[in-house]
């Protein structure tokens, strides 16, 4: 498609994703997912893809031609703008914009609307480019465009299979790339390709762009660059990998890429080809290949595979080329082409298929000459093989490597004539040498040039191909060459031609060729087994066959050397200046030619030393070769600085084996190389150091020090030899350790160089060693103590601490050392930062990654290093290395080190190293408390530099490297890839900001994601990059890398690409959702830019256990938004997530099924139940045996496995079982997350060292087993270590989904789920839940959490189903009341069973009980934790099937309110739960009985408590008996008495004013809850009796340890002591413990009934042991009312009440000092209870007080002052009832009864009697009292009646309220915001409350009514019926009658001490003076009763009878009781 045609189906409108960019980035991205990571689903996008962009393809690289029309249109777009894709109306333009967008047409020739679309793109993308415009921008993307669409060219290509290669695609893929690369290359594609390069002029280019100002910063221009060089190279590219390809290019193409070699100039400024020549070169030699001749069988088809047989005109066509006399450009390239067609037609000669060729094949001789006299050799030696970055492509390689091999033997001849040649050549060059001429320069020195072209062609070999071996056919039998080597085919035919030409080209070898020769051989031994048979050549070499010694042998190598340094050595003492060579000239030199033989036979026993440990061994072990000590006295002789370095590189080799370098170190320090002992001659010091300051300083050239160094780095490989030096000096490393450090590192920068580059290689050098030194030190305690060492000349000295300690101890000092190493960084920065290239630059980069890592290594170790420091008490000044790094560059004046360092960052792109060293430097300084701080100020003090700073950061997390398997621990040492090592730095800076996230606030977290530093971090608001002018931060990038690949059941691309940076970035997100500053601008920007955790849940579930990590991290983050956007009322948003977590609605089979046609496991469909759950039958809907997606809840947790495979069990032959796990277990630590694991490489060093110590001669052969041991072990740690760290992870995973299912069920409202769905999902829930912990094979640290999530889902489950019944209530009127109470039709039809309820879950319920049953049976005793969430589970369970009580409320206002749980219908569905929940508990027998009782008995405190709980609720549950039956029959029940006892002590300390734990108080709490529900039946009373439960109470003093009045003030300070809300005061403690045995005494007085004399005794027993504490209850008056002291006192009446109506027994008659005790104490409980009925009276009074207490809520929610009004009528209720019992079981009939109040009613007339305050020791009270109550409650509850009717009236008319009405009953803390429905719930229920209170209090008053009415009655009619004035006479039969009346009543008060009598008061009991009963007060009597009792109090009393009483009872007894009161008043007064 031609550019104008291109343009003209272009639309005019514009695009602003930039058609030139956008597009070509996303073919390029698809292109690589589907083809590099090999994603199937990427495979149709492939295929769409190709089609849309075949013409991109087809017009490649072609831009769309300029347009007049649209440049006019561009022109005038600031008046009538543009229009928009998307938009409808037209963009105006800015004037600035459409004059950069001509320019960018103009300078790129390129369509103006296409240019108006890039700068627009680049707009949009300057958050990306910070510091750039968006005209540098457009630029970018219009090359990276460019570049997207070649590379996805290229990616195309390679996916087609080769005959070299394959990238494992499908077929599918192959097909559809195969296919579509074919119709290009039809197209034409071979000719635009080449056209486009010959065209490409990068240094025009450059200067165009630079003329147009189209390049900005040095960075720019140099990105700009690499881009315009990837499109030249991969253009070049695809043609080189076509003609790799399976097919070679054809004739056509072939021509076409031959002629474009004839232009090509070719040569880059080095003087090699370019890479984009040298690609298209090797496709030319890769179209001429024939090799694969060798491969393909006789009856394949040649012509498809090699085009050069299937074209018959293909050999001619290039051969008439290749032998064309017309010029090249470039004529070395002529050379190569003309000897690979010379190969070729060798090869093609020797198959059977170039029949008819034989006229072209005959000429490949002639056609080698003319290459070979071209000079092709050196043409490929300098062109070709000496490009930078050849021997990293391995086809490269693979090409020139069968090039040269087919040469040699294919055409052995012609070698053979080249080496006659040579040899010749030397000849002339000897007889020219010897005539002292220079020999002619036109000599053919080919055989030399063949040599050096193979030195130079294997001289390296970085991707370990080994094609050297080709060479090397192996003399011994037994060794083979492993295949794994090299995949290709080694034919054992052509190995022997090379190896023979190997040897022979050695044979006879004259001087000339030497040199070549041996540099060839060095080439030719890389790798240890290509080195092995080079030594084995060198060794057979030794003696020819004429018994002389061979030249290339290690006999004459090392006799050579032998007799240099025999003529070199000097005999006499030597000078001080033995250095200088013109001092001694000897008689025998060096000449130039030896020197370089010297150098290159030292080069070979260096490689094959350092490749081969045989070799090497063998040569130092010889004693006729004595190696080291050769080469070490060469280096004290005076040979050139050179020669020495190659000494020193040589003992390099040979050091490392650890045998040889202990000799080495000891002949170094003998020979003085450097001098370690002072001299004692007059002459200054020599060696190493004065040859560096005078020699090498002087030359500027430092060879010698580089290989001192190189020799110096591998002896350190092993530990320095503490004794180094011992005798002569203090012995140690410190000598070798100043020169390195003072003498070569820190004078390095001082000095001048030659080489520039050499000035950053001895740094590179320096730091090695130094840097190698730091990172073998393991701190010790010993460094810091002198060690005193004896010498040899008599004195004493200190021993040298380790190196690695000195160089610590500098790097701890603001000294030199720490100086120049920040220095190298600090010029790295500066010199970095122009990106340019220079010489030294590697070594440059080198040097500050050593920096760097000096700078970590100290970080890492100085904790220790300070902390043993202190502990010495040394005296050794250092600070803190961060402390350095913030002090002042001396360079800048500014503290900047530290942005120094992190400027490193920014580097990520093509260092990424320094990156990763730089980032954990950060990570370290970090952890330091301030730093953080001071590193945001430092960053921030220029904002451009914090901007680029920051955008480094987001560069390097956007790196699109895979993540390995491999573990990233390992050090970089170890051979990771730069892949690898991106990885590790991008997931450490993440490491950093979770780090840093949590200092205080700015931190550099804060910094580097965007949030606010000046300002709150809170008030942040966060925005996409580019809106307002956001910046793009890391945050942006880890939610795109989050966000990459997402969709609907699709996980991001990244857990899959980089899934421990996506567990990292998950876990970002998680800190930031839950920082206490963060949370709200995060969450806020997550929920609103991108729904991000919306889609990403949408994804989930994982698959597989590595993803649980991230799974986890991000429902942990789910649940966060939950619980705040639930808190903040955003319904809406939260029904959306809750409904996507559990949403089951039906959906499609094909849902389910996976495009392979695998079922989709997060997609279930429900067939027959097999399951723990009758799902079927407890389902209320839509029935599930049909498609149903399973809950995505369900989901989740299914993905989480419970069970866990364990290694096998060790079986060790060598080592000790228990002495291996000690070890094992000594090597185990913690990690951050708190995991135990073993440290592999602590261990490995243990076992290590036990193997090393091993020894005797037995145990040599079995060496080997105990390694193979010791590798079972490793590998048996590792999978420990594996076992934890899954189990971690499973338990985060669940830990992650317990908290959204809690969230869900808890922290949601109602609203969000319908109570049926919620009881579906608890049910289904428990179902998978249950499952798992009662799976066999579950573990226990799995299934111990489950625990807990099973307590919180049944306690919902519960709450579900209480408030289905709380909130169903209706209200019906009276007429509608029987219905309600019948079974009939139109009840069933009106009142519906609810959905949901307990009788349709029954089923289901039963197995939940039945789960949770066999959880705590299968739950060991040692599983506390676990066991008390079951319990507690339990519990909540039977409280489902508790009976609802119905809300009492009055029946006299004519409706009648009733709660559906009390209906006949539903109360059977309960009663029957019930029943089926006790048939399931004791379907288990004994066994559950015994588990919970013990569990009761023994064990944690909370344990016991809740399986107290758990017992009350099944005894509670049991009506039959059986588990009280158990508990009494195995003494379980004594035993609880009985530790009541053990109880006591323990509760005198919860008493003190600091108490301790109170444990103690709560479980005597559940303990007597226990007690209490086991006395409320008859039989457990008297169970509990028989057991003595009353009498060891009384036992118990802490209940006389009652606080003094002092302490009833609430408060939580006592004394000097502070304490918690939440901690009771004194008093409240007390309450807690006296509460519950009052309640107790009145549980076993109920159920025994009022008859029960033992109880009664047993009661009163303990009232009366505890008489001061009841006495003090019952007279305590507290200044204002309080609500616990009067709850306090209802019960204490209520059981003094209950405990006084029986007759005492026969044993308190007797006269016992004891009983009389008894007696006065219960007498004085009597007339307090008498003195109550005063002081409690409802008076207006009191009422008052009442009003005035603050208006608010108790602990259980009620209102307080409603509270304390039922518990003061309680309190008269309670009095009155003991009155009443007093006077009615006293005598039948008034004239016999107890009399109790005196006949006065002056009480009764004043509306607050004075006398009610109090009661005199010595006078009853007054009747008055007891009419006054009346009078106040018959009045108190009228009034209460009428306003119980009006708030039943708004109850029923609810719906009907105003908002002001509704608001009366709410809560002041109601939000404004709820609705009208939320707010009619908190109404209604706030008035059901009110209105079971009101009616609470309507029938106590009742009650006090009744027995009001009872005593009036009783007394009336004895003081006007039988009382006798005391002033008149009784008759003899009256007296009689007294005294038998007084008698009785006197016996009545001896049998009865504790019940309180007015005879109490009288002892004689013969006379009334005492009762004041004078005939005045009767008449007085007589007169106030008509006063007081008149007709508007009967009146009243009939009122309530009518409304009240009436409905309760059969017959009136109020009615009753009035008539009699009438009667008596009518008959008996006047």
């Amino acid at each position: 498609m031609s550019p104008q045609y291109k343009m003209a189906a272009m639309s005019t409108a514009v695009n602003l994703g930039a058609r030139l960019w956008a597009p070509y980035k996303e073919l390029n991205n698809i292109v690589d997912s589907a083809i590099l990571l090999k994603r199937p689903q990427t495979v149709h996008d492939l295929e769409m893809a190709l089609r849309r962009h075949k013409p991109d393809f087809l017009s490649l690289l072609q831009n769309p031609a300029k347009n007049p029309t649209h440049r006019e249109r561009v022109k005038n777009a600031d008046k009538e703008g543009l229009a928009v894709e998307g938009q409808r109306m037209n963009q105006l333009l800015h004037s600035r914009l459409i004059e950069e967008a001509l320019i960018i047409s103009d300078l790129f020739n390129l369509n103006e609307i296409a240019a108006v679309e890039l700068l627009l793109a680049g707009e949009t993308q300057l958050p990306n480019f910070p510091g750039l415009t968006r005209g540098l921008v457009a630029v970018l993307l219009y090359q990276d465009g460019r570049s997207s669409l070649v590379n996805a060219l290229k990616t195309l290509i390679q996916s087609r299979e080769g005959k070299t290669w394959t990238l494992g695609l499908s077929e599918e893929v192959v097909a559809i790339t195969t296919k579509f690369t074919d119709q290009l290359m039809d197209e034409g594609l071979t000719g635009k390709i080449l056209g486009l390069l010959g065209t490409m002029d990068l240094t025009a280019e450059i200067t165009k762009l630079q003329e147009s100002r189209g390049l900005g910063n040095q960075r720019h221009r140099k990105q700009v660059f690499d881009m315009m060089k990837e499109i030249k190279q991969n253009l070049a590219g695809c043609l080189y990998w076509w003609s790799c390809g399976q097919t070679p290019l054809d004739k056509h193409n072939t021509m076409q890429l031959l002629a474009h070699l004839k232009k090509s100039k070719g040569r880059s400024a080095d003087g090699t080809l370019e890479p984009s020549t040298l690609a298209l070169l090797m496709a030319f030699l890769y179209c001429i290949d024939v090799s694969a001749l060798e491969l393909i069988n006789e009856s394949e088809d040649l012509s498809s595979k090699l085009p050069i047989l299937g074209d018959a005109g293909f050999v001619p066509a290039l051969h008439k080329e290749a032998l064309a006399e017309h010029s090249w450009e470039c004529r070395e390239l002529k050379s190569i082409v003309q000897f690979a067609w010379a190969v070729t037609l060798r090869g093609l000669s020797q198959h059977a298929a170039s029949q008819g060729l034989n006229e072209f094949l005959e000429e490949d001789e002639e056609v080698a000459d003319h290459a070979i006299s071209s000079n092709a050799f050196t043409a490929l030696t300098e062109l070709v093989i000496s490009t930078p970055g050849f021997h990293k492509e391995e086809l490269y390689l693979r090409r020139m490597h069968a090039l040269v091999t087919d040469f040699i033997a294919l055409m052995p001849l012609k070698v053979k004539e080249l080496r006659n040649r040579g040899d010749e050549t030397a000849r002339i060059i000897m007889a020219h040498q010897q005539q002292g001429v220079e020999p002619p320069s036109s000599l053919p020195r080919h055989f030399e040039q063949l040599l050096l072209l193979m030195s130079e062609l294997y001289c390296k070999d970085p991707l370990d191909l080994q094609l050297n071996l080709d060479y090397w056919f192996p003399m011994e039998t037994q060794v083979s060459v492993p295949t794994a080597i090299d995949s290709f085919h080694r034919s054992p035919q052509r190995q022997a031609s090379l190896f023979k030409f190997v040897r022979m080209a050695g044979d006879l070898l004259p001087p000339s060729l030497y040199i070549p020769y041996i540099s060839m051989l060095v080439s030719l031994s890389s790798g240890q087994l290509a080195a092995h048979h080079c030594f084995n050549l060198l060794k057979s070499n030794a003696v020819n066959a004429g018994m002389q010694y061979s030249t290339v042998s290690w006999d004459h190598f090392f006799q050579s050397i032998n007799q240099y340094y025999s003529n070199m050595r000097q005999e006499t003492p030597v000078s001080g200046y033995q250095h200088l060579y013109w001092q001694k000239p000897h008689f025998r030199g060096i000449t130039i030619q030896e020197l370089e033989g010297l150098h290159c036979v030292l080069r070979l026993i260096k490689k094959v030393s350092q490749e081969d440990e045989t070799a090497r061994l063998t040569l130092c072990e010889n004693q006729q070769y004595m190696p080291i000590v050769l080469m070490l006295g060469m280096c004290s002789c005076s040979i050139p600085a050179s020669l020495k370095g190659a000494f020193f590189g040589a003992l390099a080799a040979f050091a490392r084996s650890s045998d040889v370098a202990v000799s080495l170190w000891q002949s170094l320090e003998v020979s003085q190389v450097l001098q370690t002992v002072k001299s004692t001659s007059e002459h200054s010091a020599g060696g190493i150091k004065a040859d560096l300051d005078e020699v090498e300083a002087r030359n500027e050239e430092f060879p010698m020090t580089l290989g001192f160094l190189e020799l110096i780095d591998c002896l350190t490989d092993i530990p320095v030899p503490k004794a180094l030096g011992a005798g002569y000096r203090p012995p140690g490393f410190d000598p070798y350790l100043e020169f390195i450090r003072d003498e070569v590192f820190l004078k390095f920068n001082a000095r001048a160089y030659k080489n520039s580059a050499e000035k950053w290689e001895v740094a590179v050098a320096a730091l090695n060693v130094l840097y190698k030194l730091l990172r073998s030190y393991d701190v010790a305690s010993e460094d810091f103590s002198d060690e005193p060492v004896e010498l040899q000349g008599g004195g004493m000295t200190f021993a040298n601490k380790q190196p690695g300690h000195n160089v610590l101890v500098h790097m701890l000092s603001d000294g030199q050392m720490l100086t120049m190493v920040l220095y190298i960084i600090d010029e790295g920065t500066r010199l970095l930062d122009e990106y340019k290239d220079f010489p030294g630059k590697e070594d440059l980069e080198k040097a500050c990654l050593l920096c760097l890592k000096l700078i970590q290594l100290t970080l890492e170790k100085e904790d220790q290093f300070l902390s043993l420091l202190r502990e010495s008490g040394a005296a050794l000044v250092v600070t803190p290395i961060e402390r350095l790094l913030l002090s002042i560059n001396l360079r800048t004046g500014k503290a900047d080190h530290l942005v120094n360092v992190t400027k490193y960052v920014t580097y990520n792109g093509w260092i990424p190293e320094h990156s990763l060293t730089s980032v954990n430097i950060l990570n370290l300084v970090a952890q330091t408390r301030g730093t953080s701080c001071e590193l945001v100020q430092l960053m921030t003090a220029s904002e451009d530099k914090m901007i680029a700073l920051r955008h480094g950061f987001v560069e390097l997390l956007e790196v699109d490297d895979l993540e390995d398997d491999r573990d990233l621990s390992k050090q970089i040492e170890s051979g990771v890839t730069e892949g690898d090592i991106r990885n590790a730095a991008r997931q450490n800076a993440i490491r950093l900001m979770l780090l840093t996230l949590v200092q205080p606030a700015p931190n550099l977290a804060h910094l580097l994601l965007g949030y606010e530093l000046c300002k709150p971090v809170n008030t942040s608001v966060l925005q996409d990059p580019g809106v307002l002018g956001s910046c793009r931060t890391c945050l942006h990038s880890v939610l795109s890398i989050l966000d990459r690949g997402l969709t609907v059941g699709s996980p991001p691309s990244c857990l899959y690409d980089a899934p421990r940076l996506a567990a990292l970035a998950y876990e970002l997100v998680h800190a930031l959702c839950s920082d206490k500053d963060a949370w709200s601008p995060t969450l806020r920007y997550l929920r609103s830019a991108n729904d991000f955790l919306y889609r990403q849940l949408q994804s989930l579930p994982a698959r597989g256990e590595r993803y649980l990590n991230h799974q986890s991290w991000l429902l942990k983050s789910v649940a966060i938004e939950l619980k705040v956007t639930a808190s903040n009322r955003q319904t809406s948003y939260v029904q959306r997530l809750v409904a996507l977590l559990l949403d089951d609605a039906p959906v499609s089979l094909q849902k389910g099924i996976k495009a392979d046609g695998i079922q989709d496991r997060d997609v279930m469909v429900y067939e027959a139940d097999t399951t723990l759950f009758p799902i079927t039958a407890s389902r209320t809907g839509p029935s599930m045996t049909g498609g149903q997606q399973k809950r995505k809840i369900l989901s989740l947790l299914d993905s989480i496995s419970f069970r866990q495979e364990f290694p096998t069990p060790l079986q060790l032959e060598f080592f000790d079982q228990q002495n291996v796990e000690q070890v094992v277990s000594s090597c185990e630590q913690k990690n951050k997350v708190g995991v135990v694991y073993c440290d592999l490489k602590r261990l490995h060093r243990i076992l290590q060292d036990e193997l090393n110590q091993i020894q005797g001669s037995a145990v040599v052969g079995q060496r080997s087993l105990i390694v193979q041991e010791i590798q079972g072990i490793l590998m048996h740690v590792v999978l420990r270590n594996e076992l934890r760290e899954s189990i971690y992870t499973k338990q985060q995973a669940f830990e992650a989904w317990r908290q959204v299912t809690e969230v869900i069920l808890t922290g949601c409202s109602q609203d969000t789920l319908q109570r049926d769905v919620r009881q579906l999902v608890i049910f289904e829930l428990l179902q998978a839940l249950l499952n798992k912990v009662l799976d066999e094979e579950s573990v226990t640290e799995l299934t111990s959490p489950a625990a807990g999530v099973i307590l919180v889902i049944l306690a919902n489950l519960r709450h579900s189903f209480l408030a289905d019944q709380s909130d169903d209530v209706s209200v019906v009127s009276s007429s509608q009341y029987v219905s309600l109470l019948d079974d009939g039709e139109a009840s069933a039809q009106t009142l519906a069973t609810p959905s949901g309820s307990v009788g349709q879950r029954g089923g289901t319920l039963q197995v939940v009980l039945k789960g949770v049953i066999d959880c705590i049976m299968k739950t060991g005793g040692v599983y506390q934790r676990v066991r008390a969430n079951l319990y507690g589970a339990l519990l909540s369970y039977l409280r489902i099937a508790k009976r609802q009580e119905a809300v009492p409320l009055f029946e006299g206002s004519g409706l009648k309110m009733e709660v559906r749980p009390v209906r006949k219908k539903t109360q059977t569905d309960v009663e029957k739960l019930n029943k089926d929940n006790i048939s399931v508990i004791l379907s288990y027998g004994e066994s559950l009985m015994e588990v919970i009782s013990r569990d009761s008995c023994d064990g944690h405190d909370i344990g016991k408590m809740l399986a107290f709980a758990a017992l009350d609720a099944i005894i509670a549950t049991d009506k039959a008996g059986h588990w009280m039956s158990f508990l009494s029959k195995k003494g379980y029940i004594r035993h609880y008495i009985d530790s009541l006892l053990l109880d006591n002590d323990q509760l005198h300390s919860a008493l003190s004013p600091v108490p301790e734990p109170l444990r103690a108080l709560y479980l005597y709490e559940s303990k007597m809850a226990l007690l209490t529900r086991i006395a409320q039946t008859p039989t457990g009373a008297q169970m509990l009796l028989q057991c003595g439960v009353m009498a060891t109470l009384a036992e118990c003093s802490v209940f006389s340890m009652q606080p003094h009045q002092d302490y009833r003030v609430s408060q939580h300070s006592l004394g000097n002591v502070e304490y918690e809300p939440f901690v009771p005061s004194m008093l409240d403690r007390y309450r807690q413990i006296l509460l519950p045995a009052l309640k107790l005494s009145l549980a076993v007085l109920t159920s025994l009934g009022a008859h029960h004399k033992h109880a009664a005794n047993q009661v009163l027993q303990f009232l009366v042991a505890h008489s001061e504490v009841v006495s003090n209850i019952l007279r305590d008056v507290p200044p204002t009312l309080d609500l616990a002291s009067l709850q306090e006192l209802a019960l204490t009446t209520a059981v003094v009440a209950r405990s006084a109506v029986n007759d005492s027994p026969e044993d308190l008659l007797t006269q016992d000092p004891q009983a009389f005790e008894a007696r006065s104490h219960v007498s004085r409980i009597q007339r307090q209870m008498l003195a109550l009925l005063s002081r409690y009276s409802m008076t207006d009074s009191l009422k008052s007080q009442i009003s005035l207490i603050e208006d608010m809520e108790s602990v259980s929610g009620k209102d307080q002052r409603q509270q304390m009004t039922v518990a003061v009528l309680e309190v008269s209720a309670n009095v009155l009832a003991y009155c009443r019992s007093i006077v009615s079981r006293s005598g039948v009939s008034a004239q016999f009864c107890r009399i109790l109040f005196a006949p006065d009613l002056k009480a009764a007339l004043v509306s607050e009697p004075h006398d009610l305050s109090g009661l005199h020791r010595a006078r009853l009270p007054s009747l008055g009292v007891i009419v006054h109550q009346l009078h106040q409650c018959a009045l108190n509850f009228l009034a209460l009646f009428v306003g119980h009717k009006r708030q039943v009236g708004k109850l029923q008319a609810l719906q009907e309220l105003g908002p002001e009405e509704l608001k009366e009953f709410l809560p002041e803390a109601v939000n404004d915001k709820l609705s009208t429905q939320q707010k009619q719930v908190l109404a209604k229920r706030r008035l059901l409350e009110i209105i079971s209170s009101k009616t609470q209090q309507l029938r106590l008053y009742n009650y006090m009514i009744e027995n009001c009415l009872f005593l009036l009655w009783r007394h009336l009619e004895f003081y006007l019926r039988f009382a006798r004035p005391d002033d008149e006479g009784l008759s003899v039969y009256q007296h009689v009658v007294r005294k038998q009346h007084m008698r009785k009543l006197h016996e009545l008060d001896e049998q009865s001490p504790g019940l309180p009598s007015a005879a109490d008061d009288f002892e004689s009991g013969d006379t009334y003076a005492q009762l004041g009963v004078t005939k005045q007060t009767l008449k007085q009597l007589n007169t106030d009763v008509h006063l007081c009792l008149n007709e508007t109090l009967f009146t009243k009393i009939q009122e309530i009878e009518q409304c009240f009483a009436r409905n309760r009872t059969h017959y009136g007894f109020l009615d009753a009781l009035l008539r009699r009161i009438k009667r008596l008043v009518h008959l008996h007064t006047s």
